[in-house]
């Protein structure tokens, strides 16, 4: 059996935002509504997106963010 999922913090906040925008996020959006900065940002929603946690689409110069609930799900519960 494996161990649940331990997310860093800011992941968590991370994941959290994008959930309760219920919308596809930009890295800077999220990036004020959690007061971190926009590169700390950054390379934590590309942490979980190569974890699969989080599905990262680029239209034009900007990236969108939504939570995997399936895989998120999956390996949480």
């Amino acid at each position: 059996m494996e161990d649940k999922v331990k997310f860093h913090p800011i992941d968590r906040d991370i994941i959290r935002s994008i959930r309760d925008n219920r919308l596809a996020s930009t890295p800077s959006k999220i990036a004020r509504t959690i007061g971190i900065h926009p590169v700390t940002a950054q390379k934590h929603i590309e942490k979980l997106s190569k974890q699969g946690y989080l599905d990262c689409k680029t239209k034009g110069n900007r990236t969108y963010c939504k939570v995997n609930e399936k895989e998120l799900r999956r390996r949480l519960f």
